[in-house]
């Protein structure tokens, strides 16, 4: 039998060298992925348009549990639809003059006097502050700023209660806030049965 003489640094032989090889590339490979995965860690959720109208719902519904309400939040299309209609007028269109609603605002919520929801169904809107907060800082304006207030007909509807379903919809659309600086805002509609 030939005997193969490998060259060996002082105190190394060659069962170590060979098995520190691997262990060095698996700890550069680690490190790699470690950063990749830290690097995307910074790019999640950024930005007020990642939330849509189910996040909203969903975190209205725990805040809701938290309160020992009874309701739930649930998204649908015609509120939706409302609240995009309303992001889309001017300012001056959507703005409340000497506390009444603007007439572009009732006829979209359908609260003139024709319309669908003015005795069928309780209605709340509003904007609600979005610039570089989450979908929780968002959900917790809305139940602040919007749904802490009476319906915009509770008025007319005497003795009814809202239903147990609250249905909304959200529009992201900007606002001209005190000092001229325009803000992302989210419009929401939130509709109940009156029963």
């Amino acid at each position: 039998m030939k005997q193969i003489l490998l060259s060996v640094k002082a105190g190394k032989t060659p069962f170590t060298l060979w098995r520190n090889q691997p262990m060095k590339m698996l700890k550069k490979l680690l490190a790699v992925v470690l950063t990749g995965a830290m690097a995307l860690t910074l790019l999640t959720a950024c930005g007020g348009n990642a939330v849509n109208d189910k996040n909203i719902a969903d975190a209205l519904n725990d805040i809701a549990k938290g309160s020992f309400a009874t309701y739930t939040f649930k998204p649908r299309t015609n509120e939706q639809a409302m609240a995009k209609a309303i992001a889309a007028l001017s300012e001056s269109d959507r703005n409340t003059k000497d506390g009444k609603l603007p007439e572009k605002v009732m006829e979209i919520l359908g609260l003139d006097e024709d319309g669908a929801n003015k005795t069928s169904r309780f209605v709340w809107w509003g904007p609600a502050y979005a610039d570089e907060i989450g979908t929780t800082g968002q959900a917790y304006n809305v139940m602040n700023k919007v749904l802490s207030k009476d319906a915009v007909n509770a008025d007319k509807l005497g003795d009814k209660e809202p239903g147990d379903i609250r249905y909304i919809g959200t529009a992201l659309g900007t606002m001209t806030f005190p000092g001229g600086e325009q803000k992302t805002v989210r419009f929401i509609v939130v509709t109940a049965e009156a029963k």
